[in-house]
């Protein structure tokens, strides 16, 4: 039996429409149950439904709980009534989809009134996915950043890591790859503070998809067998299936069609044989594709009829583009190009909505030979333009989006390296006084040997005490700017934060990297940039108030720790120490050098946030930063 949550539903509706079911929900519980004791059941199972093991739920399971949940609905409660629409909205049971939309949108009202930011986002990523439907998956986007918007300084760390993984899933699927990855990363992260510690499957297809698409078979093959191997062991079939269906495509792609039809094949066989007809079908979408490759164009349309009769039965169009571009494809390959040419004229409109540009390239492709094929050259040679057009369109943002990963790469790679080296320096500076300590121990000791000695012992030992307060300050200091070193930053950040949860304050916190730092080091040398640092971090005091601890937490990155400060009073504080960067002149090494800063504000939680939690998300918010053009400040 396949596993299930919410999210899983809401996926899958990227792709194709669930099997539909009875949409209307009943508002009204048996009556004889004492109120009080059905809404802590109703509250009970809402945690079921909404908690971690919500992930690894069967799907029987999970609508058995839902229906259950409709059941223990007390008659009048309206926040529990705005709970239960807008988890019932998100288990995608809407064939008609306008009717879907317009139930999401009495989702998003209910919760809007009640106040519950929970429901509202969820509403929100249900309706998101209607809209796809209707209007192609870019308009649905909004929806989904006003969801994670809402989520992302709230204590609903599992509902927001499945907001952006399915965010990613969407950047994805419009060829936003590195935006995509970026999603991903943030919902590990989000995961982590949920306390879901697991690699979570469908997050590894994702990725693995993303790779994939950019051109990365190699990553995406690790992905998909390690998602392959983990679905199996949880007999989690229908997503054997999708990640095997996922394989099939990287095999072609690679140029090895004989392994793609075998992938697809027993993919095919894996959703038949457990009961999942949607990912039968859409694997033989899959056979048919490698067919017409293969030169079987017959064999093709066999294929391709029995899942169209699969979709049919399902009352499931979503694929019908592809199944007509295929038709088509197979018809032409027959020399039948008048036959194709009306498939291909059917499938445009349908690709279009969808705006996947990949598609329309190989739709303008085919259709451009069939219509050399039949004579019609002004006609082919203007689709051949738009091909060609569009290819090199989606060659040119691959190429960005594989330099934007290799960025991303880099910089976690490098922060990896560099929070090593700290933390070896810091290992030793810790072992220097560990050492000092012991040699004071002793020192006491000796003061038994007798009253002569006390005198000297003394002031030695007293001495020896100094130092090693020195040397413990000097552990927690930066040497080359004097501010605080990361441990030092850390512990700051740590006491600020407890106090503002002890206190019911606010705490804020930046996030800064001077921009292109590296190009200094390269051209003027290590000095002149350690005394760029140095100018910087002495402009940056000047700046802050006495309260707000300044901290180098590696190479050309900073941490500003703000208690008692909202966002908008950090985002302030932020400006002010960009311009005193742009401020900054270096005629000593070169009278032109300007520096400029990228910066990532985040605001602590009221409950239930960490240090690491908070500095994630300066951190994320810092990227978006870079990503957008450096010398910004984000949050």
């Amino acid at each position: 039996m396949q596993s299930h949550s919410w999210r899983s539903s809401l996926l899958a509706a990227l792709l194709a429409w669930p099997l539909a079911t009875h949409a209307s929900v009943a508002m009204d519980a048996d009556a004889g149950e004492p109120t009080d004791t059905r809404a802590a059941a109703f509250d009970a199972t809402l945690r079921t439904l909404t908690g971690p093991q919500s992930l690894d739920s069967r799907t029987d399971v999970y609508n058995a709980n839902l229906e259950r949940l409709r059941a223990l609905l007390p008659a009048g409660d309206r926040l529990r009534d705005a709970r239960f629409r807008s988890l019932y909205c998100t288990s995608a049971r809407w064939k008609d989809v306008r009717s879907g939309l317009l139930y999401s949108d009495e989702a998003l009202k209910r919760a809007r009134d009640v106040h519950d930011t929970a429901s509202e986002a969820r509403a929100l990523l249900c309706r998101a996915t209607y809209i796809m439907r209707i209007s192609g998956s870019q308009r649905g986007l909004p929806e989904l950043d006003k969801a994670i918007a809402l989520l992302a300084d709230g204590p609903e760390q599992q509902l927001l890591a499945e907001a952006l993984e399915l965010r990613g899933d969407t950047r994805s699927l419009l060829g936003e790859q590195a935006s995509a990855m970026i999603d991903f990363q943030r919902a590990r992260a989000a995961y982590r503070d949920a306390g879901i510690d697991h690699e979570v499957e469908p997050l590894m297809q994702s990725i693995a998809i993303a790779y994939r698409r950019m051109g990365d078979l190699s990553q995406a093959q690790r992905y998909f067998t390690a998602a392959v191997e983990r679905m199996q062991a949880k007999g989690d079939w229908e997503s054997v299936a999708t990640n095997l269906i996922q394989i099939g495509y990287l095999h072609a792609e690679s140029g090895a069609p004989d392994k793609a039809l075998a992938a697809f094949r027993k993919a095919e066989s894996v959703a038949a044989a457990h009961a999942a007809p949607y990912s039968r079908d859409v694997a033989r979408l899959g056979v048919a594709d490698t067919l017409i490759t293969l030169g079987q164009p017959e064999q093709a349309l066999a294929v391709l009829a029995q899942a169209r009769a699969g979709f049919a039965a399902e009352q499931d169009d979503a694929s019908e583009d592809t199944l007509l571009r295929l038709t088509g494809e197979a018809l032409a390959r027959q020399g039948r190009h008048a036959d194709a040419l009306q498939q291909y004229r059917q499938a445009l409109p349908l690709i279009e909505r969808d705006g996947n540009q990949r598609y329309l390239a190989m739709l303008f492709k085919a259709q451009a030979a069939s219509k050399e094929a039949l004579g019609q050259s002004a006609a082919a040679l203007a689709d051949y333009k738009r091909y060609i057009e569009l290819q090199q369109k989606l060659q040119g943002k691959m190429r960005l989006e594989q330099g934007r990963m290799l960025e991303y790469e880099y910089e976690i790679r490098r922060r990896e390296f560099e929070n090593k080296q700290l933390r070896m320096q810091a290992a030793t500076r810790q072992q220097e006084l560990a050492t000092l300590e012991t040699v004071r121990r002793w020192q006491w000791l000796t003061i038994a040997l007798g009253a002569m000695l006390l005198a000297l012992l003394s002031s030695l030992a007293w001495r020896q005490r100094r130092k090693s307060r020195r040397l413990r300050d000097l552990t927690l200091l930066d040497p080359l700017t004097g501010v605080a070193n990361r441990p030092g930053i850390e512990r700051e950040a740590t006491r600020a934060l407890d106090a503002a949860m002890r206190d019911g304050t606010p705490l804020s916190l930046l996030m800064l990297d001077l921009d292109h730092f590296k190009s200094i080091n390269d051209r003027y040398g290590h000095a002149a940039g350690d005394k760029v640092l140095r100018a910087t971090t002495e402009a940056w005091q000047a700046e802050l108030r006495g309260r707000d601890p300044l901290g180098r937490i590696g190479g050309e990155e900073f941490v500003v720790v703000c208690p008692g400060t909202t966002l908008d009073q950090a985002l302030v504080i932020a400006g002010r120490l960009r311009e005193s960067a742009l401020a900054l002149r270096f005629p000593d090494i070169d009278p032109g050098l300007r520096i400029s800063v990228s910066i990532g504000a985040a605001q602590s939680r009221k409950t239930g946030d960490s240090c690491d939690g908070l500095l994630d998300r300066a951190d994320a918010a810092l990227y978006r930063a870079k990503q957008q053009g450096r010398d910004r400040v984000e949050s």
